[in-house]
């Protein structure tokens, strides 16, 4: 009888709580999800506080890695700015979608086909006898010469102020099958003669903050821009992406003065590979 009487009362009780709008599991509810909330927030503060201190470490230890994290900022922020110049003038020029989205996966289809005959084919041929410093320096002086062109059409006779598709489709097309096939192929060959430590822990970084956040700057960059002085024109952009091309040239020939050459690395190799 009093079992009976406790269930009426917690039953009656409930019932009373829901009609009125008030149930105290309600409230235990939200104050446990509250707690969860908040630790998983404090994880990953400290998380990040983990990776930026790891970070800071390894930069100051390994220059090598600190320039190779440089380079790859400017790099994204060109290859995100020339996205964007892409996109742009892909809508201009064929304003219907489902054409442009014809265009689109025929050219990313074209990227990949032309990146796997990089890095399977010529760069294998070429890297016995070609140093990486070489590479490192080649690929943003090439790039800075097609984004000149971009920048200023008239010197290939184009009379119009903007660059044409062809040109904007060629200086796209050119930094991501760099970017897929000798980028990724020199980026490994850093890590090569470094210690366990330098390896793991500059591959963490480099991967999570670099990568990232050179395409999120050149976005906010944009963004900022664009808030300010209303829309970049094609025209504005190109003079962007000329900037970051020479940005690239930067960062690039001060890496290539890091990197060790293909003996000295495959001299590391070995002896890593001996002590080990």
């Amino acid at each position: 009888r009093d079992l009976q009487s406790i269930i009426f009362s917690r039953s009656f009780s409930n019932r009373i709580s829901l009609q009125n709008g008030f149930n105290p599991a309600d409230e235990h509810y939200r104050k446990k999800e509250s707690k969860k909330a908040t630790n998983n927030s404090t994880t990953n503060n400290n998380k990040e506080e983990s990776l930026v201190a790891k970070a800071r470490d390894v930069f100051a230890r390994v220059p090598t890695l600190w320039a190779l994290f440089c380079e790859i900022l400017a790099c994204q922020g060109l290859s995100t700015l020339l996205n964007v110049l892409a996109v742009t003038k892909v809508s201009e020029a064929i304003p219907d979608d489902t054409e442009r989205a014809g265009w689109m996966g025929k050219f990313f289809a074209t990227v990949n086909v032309l990146s796997c005959m990089l890095q399977f084919g010529v760069l294998p041929a070429t890297s016995s006898f070609t140093e990486p410093s070489v590479l490192w320096k080649g690929m943003p002086v090439i790039m800075l010469v097609m984004t000149c062109l971009l920048a200023f059409p008239k010197l290939i006779g184009n009379a119009s102020g903007d660059p044409s598709l062809n040109m904007v489709a060629s200086a796209f097309l050119v930094m991501k099958t760099m970017e897929f096939s000798v980028r990724r192929m020199l980026d490994e060959m850093v890590y090569v003669p470094l210690d366990y430590e330098s390896r793991f822990v500059g591959k963490e970084v480099i991967g999570v903050l670099g990568y990232r956040f050179g395409k999120s700057a050149a976005s906010l960059a944009l963004s900022a821009l664009t808030s300010s002085f209303g829309t970049v024109g094609l025209r504005e952009l190109s003079y962007f992406t000329t900037g970051a091309a020479g940005l690239w040239l930067g960062t690039a020939w001060r890496l290539s003065a890091l990197v060790p050459t293909r003996a000295q690395a495959e001299e590391a190799y070995a002896k890593m590979k001996k002590d080990s």
